[in-house]
């Protein structure tokens, strides 16, 4: 029998937030702050309805 995985959640969530920072940062520089409200915004739109399944389905 196989060991279980190893839980990389937090990991993979403190790089991810890293790299949204980075990503957030080179949008700024190169199409200024309205570029990242923007883009945060429709991210936001993105994430939303994803998130919103995600607790529906765990109840």
């Amino acid at each position: 029998m196989r060991p279980p995985a190893p839980d990389y959640t937090s990991a993979f969530l403190a790089t991810l937030g890293v790299l949204l920072f980075m990503g957030l940062l080179t949008v700024a520089a190169l199409w200024g702050w309205v570029g990242v409200l923007l883009g945060a915004l429709g991210f936001d739109k993105l994430a939303r309805p994803i998130a919103r399944r995600a607790r529906h389905v765990r109840r």
